[in-house]
């Protein structure tokens, strides 16, 4: 092959995968709700309840504001209970203070999961058991709820008959130059590959959920086995809303909703080591689908930077690389409301691309997963039994 028709033809694939890509975002673009809700009085729900859970480990560094918010939230939160899977630092001291301000506040020590459990899940079950209610609000203790963020959630999840709602928090990535360059180009590769939140699914393959702050109803987390079919997923908030559309069940991804944002990792080599761990999104999907989706990201936010540095020497790669630079360029726009405070280095952003898809893509095919260094997975129980081995 000449290679002037290697030209066209990688011009060729570029564009295809750029107008797939694309296409998801129309497509989802135009199902997206309409927030109807105007004011916290329009969203409060008079008869309901939530009870709220923070599962929890070791996050004495990280959970006074969580519960700064959620002790705001209005008096519909029934509960607020914070459920530990094994700390070893002062994260229960931590508790017991604000169980002094509010009495809402609950703590529950579950102890470390079986062998192979998600621990997060390990301690929802045990939340969801302890705890009986019509609705559960999951909040992770590194998102800063706003006073309203129940509320909404709870009379959108009514308003738009869903039993598994969860919402697309702000972002507040640490101010370090490395959380900029790295936070943005992974969140991007979802937009990429899934279009924009802010509605409905319909099909299981496509079901994103955001596990930081998510709403089930009892009816959904009796779907899921009280939970416990979650026990070995990676991501076990993709996982629950692909099980559940698939199970005939409303699932919603909403827009934020308020100024409820998370600030997840301490820096950016937290990112680089920690976040790929969930983003591929792998969960309850057949292996075509899932490369398909790999395939897609390496012909999109992953080619635009080489294709272009390419296009200054071959003219004939130009006009692809044109359009990969722009639309990478639109969707750096489109997500930077995502991010309320911008430094210059969102801007930057777009150049760590590749290296943000080849890690995404390396770790998508990693086959022992851990959770806080625990490895998770049917494979790694079945392993301890067959060595006899109990649970922990």
């Amino acid at each position: 092959m000449s290679g002037r028709a290697f030209s066209r033809l990688l011009s060729t694939l570029v564009i295809t995968a750029h107008s797939v890509a694309l296409a998801r975002l129309v497509h989802s673009a135009r199902q997206r709700l309409r927030h109807t809700l105007l004011s916290a009085s329009d969203a409060r729900p008079p008869n309901e309840r939530v009870v709220a859970i923070v599962p929890v480990l070791n996050e004495q560094s990280r959970l006074a504001p969580c519960l700064e918010g959620l002790i705001s939230q209005p008096p519909l939160v029934s509960a607020i209970v914070v459920v530990d899977t094994g700390s070893s630092d002062r994260t229960a001291q931590l508790v017991t203070a604000y169980q002094l301000r509010d009495p809402r506040v609950r703590w529950l020590s579950v102890g470390s999961p079986p062998v192979g459990w998600n621990g997060k899940v390990w301690g929802l079950v045990a939340a969801c058991r302890e705890f009986p209610a019509n609705w559960y609000l999951i909040v992770d203790a590194d998102v800063r709820p706003a006073p309203t963020l129940a509320e909404r959630m709870l009379a959108l999840a009514l308003q738009h008959g869903v039993t598994c709602g969860s919402v697309a928090l702000h972002q507040r990535p640490m101010p370090d130059i490395g959380s900029w360059l790295l936070h943005p180009a992974f969140l991007t590769t979802l937009v990429y590959r899934y279009g924009v939140p802010g509605r409905l699914f319909s099909e299981p393959g496509d079901a994103l959920a955001n596990g930081q702050a998510m709403l089930l109803h009892r009816r959904a987390v009796e779907a899921l086995d009280d939970l416990r079919s979650l026990a070995h997923s990676n991501a076990e908030d993709v996982a629950a809303a692909r099980r559940l559309v698939q199970l005939g069940h409303r699932v919603a991804f909403w827009d934020a909703l308020d100024n409820s944002y998370v600030t997840m990792y301490r820096d950016g080599r937290a990112i680089w080591h920690a976040w790929p761990r969930s983003l591929p999104a792998h969960e309850e999907r057949p292996v075509w689908r899932h490369l398909l989706d790999m395939a897609l990201l390496l012909g999109t936010q992953g080619a635009w930077l080489p294709l272009f540095l390419a296009s200054r020497r071959d003219a004939a790669l130009r006009p692809a690389a044109l359009f990969a630079l722009a639309v990478r360029l639109g969707m750096a726009w489109g997500i930077r409301r995502a991010y309320p405070r911008r430094p210059i280095w969102y801007w930057l952003a777009p150049l760590a691309d590749p290296l943000v898809v080849a890690r995404l893509v390396t770790s998508a095919w990693n086959r022992q997963p851990t959770w806080r260094g625990r490895a998770i997975g049917k494979d790694v129980q079945h392993a301890r039994e067959s060595l006899g081995v109990g649970s922990l």
